[in-house]
C-alpha cells in the first residue's frame, strides 16, 4: 500500500475520531449542573408535566369514590401517545441534519393519521440549551439521537433509543422501514 495512503488515512481517523471527540465533550457539557437547577429543568419536562385531564383525574382519584364510579374508571381505558424526539446539538452537521430529515419524513409519510389524532409526535429538540439538558441523564444520550418514548396518563412507561438510524443513514430505504417499524411497535402498545 502506498504511503500517502496510509498517512491520509490516518489522517482522516485522526479528524473523525477528533471531531467525535469534540462533539461528545459538546453533546455532554453542563451535564454537570447543580441538583436544583436539574430539578428546576425536570419540571419543565413535556413528558413530566401533568395535564390538565392528568390533574383532574388525580383530583378526583382522591374524593371517595361509589362502587358504580370506581368500576366506570376502572373500565376507561388509559389514555396513551408516542413521542419521537429527535435530539440535536446547537452544532449539526449534514449527517445529523439527514437522520433528522429521514425521521421526520418516515414518521410522515406512515403515520400522518396519528400525528393528525396526536397519538404520535414528532419533536426535535436541542439538548445544548439549558431546558433541555436534562434529556442527556433521563434518556443516557452519548449521540444526537432518535428516541421514542410511550407515554401513558401523562406518564413516561417506556422509551427506546433507535440507536441504528447512524448505521442506515446511508440507506434511505432501510432507514424509513426501520423507523416504521420500531414506532409500529409503540402505537400497537399505546392502544
Amino acid at each position: 500500500m502506498n504511503t500517502k495512503k496510509i498517512v491520509g488515512r490516518l489522517l482522516l481517523i485522526f479528524v473523525l475520531l477528533s471531531a467525535t471527540f469534540l462533539g461528545y465533550k459538546e453533546f455532554v457539557r453542563g451535564g454537570h449542573e447543580k441538583e436544583n437547577q436539574n430539578a428546576e429543568i425536570k419540571a419543565q419536562n413535556p413528558v413530566n408535566q401533568d395535564s390538565a385531564e392528568s390533574k383532574a383525574s388525580r383530583e378526583i382519584a382522591s374524593q371517595p369514590k361509589s362502587e358504580a364510579s370506581q368500576l366506570q374508571a376502572a373500565a376507561q381505558p388509559a389514555k396513551s401517545k408516542v413521542v419521537a424526539y429527535y435530539f440535536h446539538g446547537t452544532f449539526r452537521c449534514t449527517t445529523c441534519r439527514t437522520i433528522e430529515k429521514y425521521s421526520h419524513d418516515a414518521i410522515q409519510q406512515y403515520f400522518s393519521k396519528e400525528l393528525g389524532n396526536r397519538n404520535l409526535q414528532f419533536k426535535p429538540l436541542n439538548v445544548e440549551t439549558p431546558e433541555n439538558r436534562h434529556y442527556i441523564q433521563d434518556y443516557q444520550l452519548f449521540s444526537r439521537s432518535l428516541v421514542l418514548s410511550l407515554v401513558t396518563n401523562g406518564k413516561e412507561t417506556k422509551w427506546k433509543n433507535l440507536t441504528d438510524v447512524w448505521t442506515l443513514v446511508r440507506d434511505k430505504e432501510r432507514f424509513f422501514q426501520y423507523v416504521k417499524d420500531e414506532v409500529e411497535g409503540f402505537l400497537k402498545e399505546a392502544q
